[in-house]
């Protein structure tokens, strides 16, 4: 599984038709005082090859310092897929992760994307102090 998309929006859902519908891509915020907790938005879209059909794929996101540094992972249920009723069907896995995260400082930090421990995708926010007006 590869994420095709991997962002941080103000709002992600999935249609009845399938389509990934996202608005408001960011990558940094600001808040009036740090630290802070901020409401952060994660959608991704994995393309399912072959070689996943069947097997339990473990999702995983791990927040990191600009120093390597983790400060928070979460893990997903494991899911698994099944091959498509033609061949040749492209599929897709929608995963949308509303989270409530407390940054302790300004800084980029790095939501590291893994599949089975293996990191498939990385996606930064800046956070900054800046006073409201």
């Amino acid at each position: 599984m590869i994420p095709s998309i991997a962002v941080i929006a103000e709002r992600a859902t999935v249609r009845d038709d399938g389509k990934l519908d996202i608005s408001g891509v960011y990558n940094c915020r600001y808040s009036p005082e740090l630290p802070a907790k901020l409401d952060v938005l994660l959608a991704m879209r994995f393309d399912v090859e072959p070689l996943d059909y069947g097997v339990h794929q473990n999702i995983s996101v791990h927040i990191m310092d600009e120093d390597g540094g983790e400060m928070v992972n979460l893990r997903a249920s494991p899911v698994s897929f099944d091959a498509p009723a033609r061949a040749g069907l492209p599929l897709a896995y929608d995963l949308i992760l509303p989270l409530t995260v407390g940054f302790p400082r300004e800084g980029t930090w790095t939501f590291d994307v893994r599949v089975n421990e293996a990191t498939v995708g990385r996606v930064p926010l800046r956070v900054e102090q800046r006073a409201s007006a």
